[in-house]
């Protein structure tokens, strides 16, 4: 009878396999989701065994081919200390090593490198999920592998196995450079996909499209350029990338977890401490150069029902759809926190009393008549039409802290749940405390 291994350690039959294949986390997502994860892993596996066959193999390009993987895995090991960052988008500095691969070996040997760089980074790494890390290296393989191809589809007079002198070097070092570039666009296309079956309101600029993200991937694809350049004149060479690549990838995955940190995971807004401290330096501003400011506390009325009808998990894809509606709404400028479970924060800076108070107003009103549907693998069909309430406070007096600001919105808002929800209560001097609309 044959033997496997189950999770926990536990040995059963082969015919316990299908029980365990049943506990996979990649069974949770939504169908159109799960369909496409694994119809890319599918077709990115069909691929490589045809690429495979097709393949005339070169004893000489194997050494080529494990000092790459070897490069890759010794950078791993150099930062294994550093932990990634875990549920957005990570850029690790492995894709140099990929371009690499792609541009001195044909394209079999692109498609095939994520596969010994990905399984190490599962063992020595921390796992996370693991049908995302099997994924990404689908995609990784077919973005390299058509890169290989199409640089091997040019002629030698502008491309090569080899960079020439003078104008030749240049050609051939920017059609490496384009090569990257379309590597990243069919990487990062199938990625962006995948987010939004998972997130339909996540826009690319969030993803792709900040100033950090496009100056890391913008370092990557220089970094591989030069490593591709370096190993097609003569791969020995490779080593000496070996230091400032290990550095680099540290400071690349120390950056994102610094950036993590400020960041609420389920929502993508500012966790609630990094909003205080720069809130308090906008409040500081403000009250150093005299300008308006404003600041409103939101919640979303009845939250509960939601968490109690469709669970806690699915209920975030809810508060992921509130907080998209804030960053679509608000100006850029403008800065919005996650302030608890259900209750975001706002300053607006610039901004009298009045003026966020019509603000909050069009936000209650979006929020009012755009309704939240979920619907994944255990709930489909149900359709939320969500209020909330929001306090508005303004920071017009000299004399006033940010802890009073924030306690003036705090009681503005209760004053708009206690008055039914779905109002805005704007905090005004005296004993009325708060005027609602």
């Amino acid at each position: 009878m044959t033997a496997v291994r189950l999770p926990g350690g536990v040995f059963g039959s082969a015919r316990d396999v299908p029980a365990t294949v049943r506990t996979w986390q990649i069974w949770t997502l939504a169908k159109p989701l799960r369909g496409y994860v694994v119809g890319v892993i599918a077709i990115a596996a069909v691929t490589i065994a045809i690429v495979l066959a097709k393949t005339p193999w070169r004893i000489s390009e194997i050494p080529i081919f494990a000092a790459l993987v070897a490069c890759g895995i010794i950078t791993i090991e150099a930062t294994h200390s550093t932990r990634e960052a875990q549920g957005s988008v990570g850029r690790d500095l492995q894709t140099i090593w990929y371009l690499a691969t792609a541009i001195v070996l044909p394209p079999a040997f692109a498609m095939l490198a994520p596969i010994p760089l990905g399984a190490y980074k599962l063992w020595r790494m921390q796992r996370g999920m693991v049908y995302r890390r099997v994924f990404s290296n689908a995609t990784i393989s077919l973005a390299y592998g058509c890169a290989s191809g199409l640089f091997r589809l040019m002629p030698a007079s502008v491309a090569g196995l080899r960079p020439g002198g003078g104008a030749h070097v240049v050609t051939w070092t920017g059609l490496v450079l384009g090569c990257g570039a379309l590597a990243w666009l069919i990487n990062n296309g199938l990625l962006f996909t995948a987010i939004r079956l998972a997130d339909p309101k996540s826009r690319l600029r969030e993803q792709f499209g900040t100033r950090e993200a496009i100056t890391f991937d913008l370092s990557e694809l220089s970094l591989g350029v030069s490593l591709a350049l370096v190993a097609a004149i003569n791969p020995v060479l490779m080593a000496l990338a070996l230091p400032p690549a290990a550095l680099y990838r540290r400071f690349l995955l120390h950056s994102q977890l610094v950036a993590q940190i400020r960041i609420d995971a389920t929502t993508g807004l500012l966790n609630a401490p990094a909003w205080q401290r720069e809130a308090e330096v906008e409040f500081v501003r403000a009250q150093r150069t005299g300008a308006p400011l404003a600041m409103a506390r939101v919640e979303i009325d009845h939250f509960e029902a939601v968490s109690d009808t469709v669970g806690h998990a699915a209920s975030g894809r809810t508060l992921r759809g509130i907080a998209s509606t804030l960053r679509e709404d608000l100006r850029g400028y403008d800065l919005i926190g996650r302030y608890g479970c259900d209750e975001f924060a706002i300053v607006f800076p610039q901004t009298s009393g009045e003026a966020a108070r019509r603000i909050s107003e069009r936000l209650r009103d979006k929020i009012a008549g755009d309704p939240v549907v979920i619907e994944d693998g255990s709930h489909a069909g149900y359709i939320f039409r969500l209020t909330v309430s929001v306090g508005v406070a303004a920071a017009d007096a000299s004399d006033r802290s940010f802890a009073d600001l924030v306690a003036a919105a705090d009681h503005a808002l209760g004053q708009a749940k206690d008055a039914g929800g779905n109002r805005i209560a704007v905090a005004v001097p005296g004993p009325a405390g708060a005027r609602l609309s």
